[in-house]
Parts: C-alpha cells; structure tokens; sequence
C-alpha cells in the first residue's frame, strides 16, 4: 500500500509539470512564434539584471530569435521529460525538473520588474515562490535514500 501511495504522489505530482508542457505543446507551430516573442525580451530583461546585481561590467549578450526558440525546446523538454521520468525515475526526474525550476522561474515569474504592491508584482510573487516551493519537493526527492524492497524488510 506504501509503494503504492508513493507512486501515487509521484503521478501527481509530475501531472503539474506534464500537462503544463502539453498545454505548450498544443498548437505549438501555430503560437510558437507568440512564445518566442514572450521568451525573448524576458531572457533579456533576466541577463540584465543578473549582470546589474552581479555588477558584472560586461558587453551584453544578444539574444536572437534562434536562442529563444531554443531556450523554449529546451524548456519544454526538461519540463515534459523530467515530468514523466519523475513517475518512474523520481531522483532523475526531480533532477531534470529542479534544472527546468532553476532556469525558468527567475524568467518567467519577474517579480522584481513591477512597482511593489501592483497587482501583476503580488501575481508574479506568488507564482515565483510556488515555483520555489516546487524546486523544494524536487530537492526532497533528490535527497531521498532508495526504498527498500519488500525481500530486503523481510530478510532483516
């Protein structure tokens, strides 16, 4: 019954991840354009930001049309394969998804682009620390020491 809830949690858990790529996935040629324009200006908005805090004085980097396009097959990749290989692969699927929380969430959820206070501030903040919350679990599952089979609990 344990393994069996186990598996459960992870089903769901990966359901989040799988059918939020699937939803990308949906007419992809038709929006992908609409995506990449989104993706492109906020890759640029978070290198920005990144080199300002880190008081980098470097040359900015472009990024072209290209590199969004494949920063979004790369993202939906993490996102669908992680999904699906944490229901049967929970360690090597917690470490493709905590890749895919680690490089999406300072992007798409940009918080730290809105006057304190607004609206879209408190609805960014909110889907960043979820975000957050989500790398957490992922950590936990990573963390996790192999079960063990029924044969080994009853040989001991």
């Amino acid at each position: 019954m344990r393994l069996l809830l186990r598996f459960l949690g992870r089903c769901l858990f990966a359901f989040l991840f799988i059918s939020s790529g699937l939803s990308k996935l949906q007419g992809f040629y038709d929006n992908s354009s609409k995506l990449v324009s989104m993706l492109q200006p906020r890759i640029t908005q978070a290198i920005e930001k990144t080199m300002t805090t880190l008081h980098l004085d470097l040359d900015k980097p472009e990024v072209t049309p290209a590199i969004a396009t494949y920063a979004l097959y790369a993202i939906l990749f993490l996102e669908l394969v992680g999904g699906v290989s944490f229901m049967f692969f929970p360690r090597a699927g917690s470490g493709l998804l905590s890749l895919y929380l680690v490089l999406v969430t300072p992007v798409m959820h940009d918080f730290y682009n809105h006057r304190p206070g607004s609206p879209a501030y408190t609805a960014e903040m909110v889907h960043f620390l979820k975000n957050v919350a989500l790398l957490g679990a992922t950590f936990f599952v990573m963390g996790e020491r192999k079960t063990q089979t029924k044969k080994k609990i009853k040989s001991q």
